[in-house]
């Protein structure tokens, strides 16, 4: 936590500015990100993510000096480690305990009065002949979960230092405890019921199902690959549904009341894609959105005492250094007194007691807060 706060925020000149190599370096930055949508499709993985946000920092502060670039690697290093760790200690769950299965199908029941929601919204939505436009919309948001945390830390990172700190310990501890429940309850998720005959109705994985609508064809099949490589019973919590709530929940106290509820959309949206797509259950998309509310409550108290601490040390700091002070100023050490300001300013020569020699503060610049014109 201590190391989060460390960095320097870039210089508000250069946010302002726009000079030509700037402009260039984020337009071909742009134009980078387009290409890899196109042809490669839509990035997933964490380290290809990363890349692309350090070159969208490099960009930014194109003109200024490398020291930035320095900063970057500093600051989000450890970041990019845990968060690999996190993908590659998911798949642990996969090869441990038995997953759980149906446990969460009788609280969905349970919660929703005997009726999964998902096996409802395929039942009205789902069209295997046709790709309608929810179904796009659902592999939009779905795939927007590897990208939206990410970019909105690099977006702090380069223009709100102090709230990218904030932001990334709530970030990483969130992350952190979905590993643990992974570990600790490996739960399988609607589909893979289905394929094991746990649900007793079919249901389709639908979350790459609206890519080959927007023509980026490459992208589902990337997509899949990474499915496969993933943890395949790691539905409980449902991170999907947490780093939405958590974004929306961040930045709650930072916008106008009028725009509040519209940041509740995105998380909202997310449970309805999961739902649908037969990635979450209900009760995967409740314990995220809990997970979301222990963290800023655990994490906000370990910053207050942090705090704390810091200002009693301070405190402590403050009470030795001025015991270090001697009490007894020497007179021709002390400021003049209002008497002498008011001789002074009124051009009166004081007079000084025998044996004593006028203050250094009485030549040059006045103590008093006027300028010294001299005697008249």
């Amino acid at each position: 936590m201590r190391a989060l706060d460390g960095a320097v925020a870039i210089s508000p000149r250069h946010l302002r500015t726009w000079p030509a190599i700037r402009v260039l370096a984020v337009v071909g930055c742009l134009v980078g990100v387009a290409v890899q949508c196109l042809w490669w499709g839509w990035p997933t993985d964490t380290l290809l993510v990363f890349g692309w946000l350090s070159a969208g920092a490099l960009c930014w502060n194109a003109g200024q000096p490398w020291c930035g670039a320095l900063r970057w690697v500093r600051d989000w290093g450890p970041v990019l480690g845990l968060l690999v760790g996190y993908d590659y200690s998911r798949g642990i769950a996969a090869h441990g305990l038995a997953p759980h299965v149906t446990g969460m199908i009788r609280a969905d029941e349970l919660l929703t009065g005997g009726r999964l929601p998902t096996l409802w919204l395929q039942w009205h939505l789902y069209d295997p002949l046709r790709v309608h436009w929810w179904d796009v919309l659902a592999s939009v948001v779905y795939l927007s979960h590897f990208v939206a945390v990410p970019a909105v830390a690099g977006v702090l990172w380069l223009c709100r230092r102090e709230l990218w700190s904030a932001f990334v310990r709530r970030w990483l501890f969130l992350t952190i405890a979905g590993v643990a429940t992974y570990l600790a309850y490996p739960a399988a998720p609607p589909w893979w019921a289905s394929v094991h005959g746990y649900l007793g109705a079919h249901v389709e994985r639908l979350s790459a199902r609206g890519w080959a609508a927007l023509g980026l064809d490459s992208t589902g099949p990337l997509f899949d690959q990474g499915q496969a490589l993933a943890n395949p019973v790691a539905a409980m919590p449902s991170l999907h549904a947490a780093f939405s709530m958590f974004l929306a929940v961040f930045f709650l106290p930072r916008v106008p009341r009028r725009w509040r509820p519209l940041l509740f959309a995105y998380p909202l949206a997310m449970m309805l894609t999961v739902l649908y797509c037969a990635e979450h259950y209900l009760i995967d998309v409740l314990a995220g959105w809990s997970y979301v509310l222990a963290t800023f409550v655990l994490v906000g108290v370990v910053e207050r005492g942090w705090q704390h601490n810091i200002g009693a040390t301070d405190r402590g700091r403050h009470r030795r250094h001025t015991r270090r002070i001697p009490h007894h100023v020497p007179t021709e050490n002390k400021p003049p007194t209002r008497k002498e300001c008011t001789e002074r300013t009124t051009g009166i020569e004081p007079v000084w007691p025998a044996g004593k020699t006028a203050p250094a503060a009485w030549s040059g610049v006045s103590t008093c807060g006027r300028p010294d014109h001299g005697a008249r």
